[in-house]
Order: structure tokens, then sequence, then C-alpha cells
């Protein structure tokens, strides 16, 4: 058995290095693009991560897409965290979850608004048309949508003295504020027809909000608002708002509603989406027309 020794030259050496460390710079140029194209995914995404809707006790994400420049429409997505993925439908009727907009963006909020400990997806956006609500819910196997409409308002309660749950949808239609009241039954929303007149959750005072953010000349008094309020919100668009929270003291309607309430303000003739918190406080009851008052404005956003 013969030895071969193989001698390796340096100019050999220094060629190979070169040839390995070009394959290293390949590598990492290679890795960096698809890393930009990723990022670049992503940002064309926004994803809420942090909502378990299934019921199962993880996390799932819902994605909303808003890259369909063709038919200018949002598209949301459950991902699971069994690996399932659920496309949300929206209403035939709109056939739209949204169109894509700087200034009226979508708004998606978690909420277990039937107290069943089941947390449904509430899809606040809106088209050419107008506002659009859908709510869904996870129900056998799939996210159905339980409601949804041309609605400007969204909330729930919980009605003393049974605790009675009450879903609220909301239009506003010109100066009025129409309400709907529904129940749940089963994992349906149903109609409630025995709301008392009383409740009316200080629509009359939002509507002066509103009125005042709308209209180019509307004071605040003649609102009945104080002047520190009328300083913080802007004069523009009214968009939609939620009913946030309500609390009761000795009647069976709420003694204080606080509301979120997205806007458009005009400045420099291009508009700007902002978020405000307003709180109404009942002043007077009666079993008819109960009178709430415009306690407190914060701008969030």
């Amino acid at each position: 058995m013969k030895l071969k020794i193989y001698v390796v030259k340096k100019n050999q050496i220094i060629w190979a290095a070169i040839i390995i460390a070009i394959i290293i710079i390949s590598i990492i140029l290679l890795v960096n693009l698809n890393k930009s194209q990723t990022m670049k995914t992503i940002d064309s995404v926004k994803t809420f991560n942090s909502a378990d809707v299934d019921n199962d006790g993880k996390s799932d994400s819902i994605v909303i897409n808003k890259t369909d420049e063709e038919n200018q429409k949002y598209s949301v997505s459950v991902y699971s965290s069994s690996g399932k993925i659920y496309d949300l439908q929206p209403d035939i009727s709109i056939n739209s979850l949204g169109t894509p907009s700087d200034w009226w963006p979508i708004n998606l909020i978690v909420k277990d608004i039937d107290k069943d400990n089941t947390k449904e997806i509430i899809i606040q956006s809106s088209d050419s048309n107008g506002p659009i609500l859908h709510i869904f819910k996870y129900i056998n196997n799939s996210m159905e949508r339980i409601a949804s409409g041309r609605y400007s308002f969204v909330g729930n309660i919980s009605l003393p003295p049974d605790d009675q749950n009450i879903v609220v949808l909301g239009l506003k239609s010109n100066d009025k504020l129409n309400l709907t009241y529904l129940t749940p039954k089963g994992n349906r929303l149903v109609p409630y027809t025995d709301a008392p007149a009383s409740l009316t959750l200080g629509k009359d005072a939002l509507l002066d909000v509103i009125s005042y953010i709308e209209k180019s000349d509307t004071e605040a008094f003649s609102i009945n608002m104080d002047s520190k309020f009328a300083s913080i919100l802007p004069k523009g668009i009214f968009l939609d708002c939620s009913l946030e929270d309500t609390k009761f003291s000795s009647y069976n309607i709420p003694s204080e509603c606080t509301y979120i309430i997205r806007t458009a303000s005009l400045d420099s003739n291009s508009k700007a989406s902002e978020i405000y918190k307003v709180k109404l406080t009942l002043d007077k009851y009666n079993n008819e027309e109960p009178q709430y008052i415009i306690t407190n404005i914060n701008k969030i956003k």
C-alpha cells in the first residue's frame, strides 16, 4: 500500500479562502433580501395577536389584509392556535368588510358581548356608502356572522335587576341616533323588545357632541357643553363610536355612559383620524326622557 502525500500550495489556499468568502457573502445577501421582502409583506397587514376567539384557552391571530388594491376591500382571517384558518365573510348585501382608508381606518374590537365566555370579533369600517359593522362569533368550528349592517354605534350592557344582557346597535341618520336592541339566544342575537323607554344611553347628549363636531355653526353654549370640552373637540366628520363602559346606581338605566368616538378632523383641506373618550352622566331621571350631561372628554389619539 502506497501512501499518497498531497502538497497544498500557498496560492491554492488563498484561492480556496476567496471562494469560501464569496459563498459566505452570497448567502448573507440572499438572507437579507429575503428578510427585506418578508418585512414588506408584514408591513401590508395588521395582526391582532392576543385574542382567544375559539375559547380553547390559547391566543389566536386575527390578520387584517389591506393589500387588495384591485378590489379596494379589506380581508380578515383568523389563524387559530390549532392551525386552522377562518376567513371572515361580509354581509352579502354589503359585500365588503370595508374599504382601506387613512382617515377612516378599520377598527377591530375583541369582546365577549353576549357574556357566554366566548369572545366575539367586532369590525367597524366604511365604504363609499358610509359606515359598516360586522360581528363574528366562533360557532361549531367556524366563524359565523351574528350581526351586520350600516351601523355607526355598537355596545353592550347588563341591565339590572337580573343582569339582562343587551347588545345595542345604532345608526346616525341626519340629526337622529336610532338604536336597535338585541339579546343573545343560543349562539344568535334576537330582537329585545322589553327595553324600557328610559334606556336611551344618553343618546341626546351624544348627538350634541356629534353635532358640535360636524356643524361649523354649533357653539358649545347652545348644546350645554362646557367650553373646556369644546376646545378639545375638532370640527370635522363623525365616523363611528362604541360604548366602552356603563355604571349603574339606583335606577334601571345607566347613571354613566362612556363612549369611544372616532372622528376625521379637517386640517388644511386634508382629513386625519382622531379618537376621543366621552363620558356622559345622568343628570335628571324620568321614565321617558332621562337627561344626561357631558362630564368629561379626553383625546386618546
